[in-house]
C-alpha cells in the first residue's frame, strides 16, 4: 500500500477517509467513518467506507476526498510524483440537519484535478487541485504533510496535516446562504456570501496493525478547524470537528 499517499488523504474535506500501512501496494478492504455531516456541523453520521488502492504501470485507483478516483501518474525524479485523477465527492442533504431545512441540497458530483507529491524518507509533501465538475460548485487546494512517527513489529503510526484554500464558488456552495434559502431557512439563518479564501486545517493519525501477512486492521483519529469566512458563516455551528474511522484491508 502507498501509505504514504493515502495518509495525505485522511483529513481531506468532510469527507475523511482512512488509511493504512499493509506491505503491499494494492489492497482491497471496507471501513466505517464517523464525519460531522458537513465541515462545521454540530451534528455526526457514521458512513460505510470502500477501501481500494490499485497501481499497475502510470494507472491507479486511489482513495481522494473519501471516497475512490482513478488516474495516471508519472515520476517526475527520484521521490517526485504527478499525476491526474478524476473522481466522486459527497453531497449534502438540507434535510439532514435542523440548521440546513430549507436550503439546497448539495448534490453528489463528480470531480477532477491533478496533484504533485514528493516523498524523501518518512516525510511525505503534497500539493493537489480538485475541481467539482457541478457547475458551480468551484474549486478546491490542497497542501499536505505526513511523517512516520513509529513502527514496531505490527504497529506503525503516521501523523499528519492537511489545509485547503476554496474558491469563491466552492465557499459559497458549501458555507454561503443565497437570499432565496435565508428567506425558506427553518433556522432563520441570514444572506451570506463568502469569498475565497484559506478555509481549513486538519491534524490526523493512522495507526496500522498488520494482523497476518495479507491482513491489516486501520484506525484514524484528526481534529478538522475551520477559519476565515467559513469559520464566520451562519451555517457554523462548530469551528471545531473531531472525526474518525476504523477498518480492514486485504493486500495483494
Amino acid at each position: 500500500m502507498n501509505f504514504r499517499r493515502l495518509a495525505l488523504s485522511a483529513s481531506t474535506l468532510a469527507c475523511f477517509t482512512l488509511a493504512g500501512a499493509a506491505q503491499a501496494q494494492n489492497y482491497i478492504g471496507a471501513g466505517v467513518a464517523v464525519i460531522p455531516v458537513y465541515e462545521g456541523s454540530s451534528t455526526y453520521r457514521v458512513l460505510p467506507l470502500p477501501l481500494i488502492n490499485y497501481e499497475s504501470g502510470n494507472f491507479f485507483i486511489t482513495p481522494r476526498a473519501g471516497l475512490p478516483a482513478m488516474g495516471l501518474k508519472t515520476e517526475l525524479a527520484q521521490d517526485l510524483e504527478a499525476g491526474v485523477f478524476v473522481g466522486l465527492d459527497l453531497g449534502r442533504k438540507a434535510s439532514r440537519t435542523a440548521r440546513t431545512e430549507g436550503l439546497d441540497n448539495i448534490h453528489f458530483h463528480a470531480s477532477y484535478g491533478g496533484y504533485l507529491e514528493w516523498t524523501p524518507g518518512p516525510f511525505s509533501l503534497g500539493a493537489a487541485f480538485r475541481k467539482a465538475a457541478h457547475t458551480g460548485y468551484g474549486s478546491v487546494v490542497e497542501l499536505r504533510a505526513s511523517y512516520a512517527a513509529w513502527e514496531s513489529g505490527p504497529h506503525r503510526v503516521r501523523i499528519g496535516v492537511d489545509t485547503q484554500w476554496n474558491s469563491r464558488s466552492a465557499m459559497k456552495t458549501w458555507f454561503g446562504v443565497t437570499q432565496e434559502e435565508a428567506l425558506s431557512s427553518q433556522a432563520g439563518l441570514s444572506a451570506y456570501s463568502p469569498s475565497a479564501g484559506f478555509k481549513s486545517a486538519s491534524l490526523f493519525s493512522v495507526w496500522s496493525y498488520r494482523l497476518s501477512s495479507n491482513w491489516s486492521a486501520l484506525t484514524t483519529v484528526g481534529v478538522n478547524r475551520l477559519f476565515g469566512d467559513a469559520k464566520n458563516s451562519p451555517l457554523t455551528a462548530q469551528k471545531t470537528n473531531v472525526f474518525g474511522s476504523i477498518g480492514a484491508v486485504y493486500s495483494f
